[in-house]
């Protein structure tokens, strides 16, 4: 009984130096590998930013506004001198303007950044804009990424650029 006692703590010590042990450098990898994986792009349907949304929230300024083609005649993108601003899920998205982007008419700025989105608003039309008045307007596209500089949406439309 007394050497079963004694060879008790030999087997245990044997079992566990067989065990294979994980070093710290894998460790540490398959937590960064873990902390970059990310959830699946999630499409939006942005929203219509209607003349209620404008008024109550005071967004009126110059700039670009987007129509997509077979939207209706609603913008769903007001592209202003300070900020680019969306409608989704019934809230108003408010992005910062890239004044390091190119320029578009009345004030407007291709590129947009926030903390969930960003935007590219890009003219597809080759120059060929039409000027009704202090209205221009061009064939362009919109493109709104989520935070991993996935695209979202995208849309081809109608920019309308004035004095708001």
């Amino acid at each position: 009984m007394r050497s079963i006692v004694l060879a008790l703590p030999l087997v245990l010590l044997a079992a566990c130096h067989k065990a294979p042990q994980q070093s710290d450098d894998a460790a540490i990898a398959q937590v960064e590998a873990a902390q970059k994986e990310r959830a699946p792009a999630q499409e939006i349907s942005p929203q219509v930013i209607d003349f209620f949304d404008i008024t109550k929230r005071k967004l009126t300024g110059s700039g670009c506004n987007f129509v997509p083609d077979n939207g209706g005649m609603g913008a769903v993108l007001l592209a202003q001198e300070d900020r680019g601003l969306i409608k989704i899920k019934d809230q108003i998205v408010v992005l910062a303007a890239d004044k390091g982007s190119a320029k578009l008419p009345q004030h407007g700025w291709s590129h947009y950044t926030g903390r969930e989105w960003a935007l590219t608003l890009t003219r597809i039309d080759d120059g060929k804009a039409k000027t009704m008045g202090v209205i221009d307007s061009f064939d362009g596209q919109l493109v709104i990424s989520d935070a991993d500089s996935r695209p979202v949406y995208t849309a081809k439309g109608n920019v309308q650029c004035k004095p708001m």
